[in-house]
């Protein structure tokens, strides 16, 4: 009996190693400072934002490079975990936010030179299931007891799983105040700056979990969107959110708001959709690609530029209602980019960073090439 009980117990150990080796690596990542690299704009880049008249980039292993010569020369940030960073927003020139896997986000204060962690999926997870936990005691028995015991049971799982899950991306509201979004519907915001964050979970209409990739905000209005074509509204720079009637049942992976009004979304196999103004319809725009689009931006011009899975670079003269291929010299995966002060683009992507000269966005803008419009 006591041989059959040891029996029992070794291989409960060992089917628990890969586990206990998976959260070691997690703990591991999260203390350890990103390593030097001897080309840093070689490896693999995921964000790309500006920081005044410095471009700072980031990606695998907790890498972030940082320019101030409009993107030809880079230098590494001190950087205090090793985890991929996926998304990175400046509220200023010198104060910015980077979000990534295990549930990081980072801050700095002198322009993306210095980074401090101010969270992690450890922490996130714990805010999450004491909310949880406060709401369900605090319900009276029976229909709203019910209500609450789903989420209740999904923080706890969060706890359990550990910190292995990703932001996606950070908004940074006109009020100061934090929103970060991620995988599986998390949410977390901040009103002091990351000091302290409350889970929103909850207060976000995605029963389902969907993950959140997405954010654009247009006149007065906020936007989210994620996983199987899920789209949320919010009205003002603290209303809530609710769901919206999407276009898509494929995934979006970003939202572009122009400067004329127009919103865009774009996302799974080249899909894109165009909202002229608030209220307006969504419209279909049929574009010359069947790849995942992951980035957008506007050019000082007025131009829009698509990015994304296949290596391709898009752009658009008439407020993202056409779009047409552009010539590039080099094709990878892009997945963000970023305009640099001299008008030049900037894409970040599997093969590292890549400058893109105005005088060749423009020559591509014009040249032929099978350009489709919205219907």
């Amino acid at each position: 009996m006591r041989i059959a009980r040891r029996s029992v117990l070794l291989a409960a150990v060992c089917a628990a190693l890969p586990c206990l080796s998976q959260a070691a690596e997690r703990q591991t990542a999260l203390a350890r400072p990103a390593l030097k690299v001897v080309r840093p704009t070689q490896a693999v880049m995921v964000c790309v934002a500006r920081a005044g008249l410095r471009l700072v980039a980031g990606g695998e292993r907790g890498l972030i490079v940082y320019s101030d010569d409009n993107g030809r020369q880079w230098q590494q940030a001190e950087v205090p975990v090793s985890v991929t960073l996926t998304g990175m927003r400046f509220a200023s020139k010198l104060e910015g936010w980077a979000v990534g896997n295990m549930g990081v986000v980072l801050r700095t204060r002198d322009a993306g030179a210095t980074w401090q962690r101010v969270l992690d999926g450890r922490t996130a997870a714990e805010l999450a299931l004491k909310a949880a936990q406060t709401a369900y005691t605090s319900a009276s028995a029976g229909a709203a007891a019910q209500r609450l015991q789903g989420p209740l049971e999904d923080a706890m799982r969060l706890v359990s799983e550990g910190a292995d899950k990703p932001f996606t991306d950070i908004i940074i509201r006109s009020d100061g105040s934090l929103l970060v979004i991620g995988a599986y519907g998390l949410a977390f915001s901040s009103t002091d700056g990351g000091a302290t964050w409350q889970t929103q979970m909850q207060k976000l209409p995605n029963p389902d979990g969907l993950s959140l990739y997405g954010h654009a905000a247009r006149f007065d209005e906020q936007w989210l969107v994620g996983e199987q074509g899920l789209l949320l509204r919010a009205v003002g720079n603290n209303g809530v959110f609710a769901a919206a009637e999407s276009p898509s049942t494929g995934s979006l992976f970003g939202a572009l708001s122009l400067r004329d009004g127009t919103l865009l979304m774009y996302g799974l196999r080249g899909k894109v959709f165009h909202s002229a103004a608030p209220g307006e319809p969504w419209a279909t725009v049929h574009t010359p690609v069947d790849a995942s689009l992951f980035a957008g931006l506007q050019l000082d011009d007025g131009r829009v530029l698509l990015a994304g899975q296949a290596g391709q670079l898009l752009v658009s003269a008439d407020s993202g209602r056409s779009f047409s291929g552009v010539g590039l010299k080099q094709r990878y995966p892009f997945s963000a980019m970023a305009v640099t002060p001299d008008g030049a683009v900037v894409l970040a992507g599997a093969r590292g960073l890549m400058r893109v000269e105005r005088a060749d966005l423009q020559t591509a803008s014009e040249s032929p090439g099978a350009k489709r419009s919205a219907t």
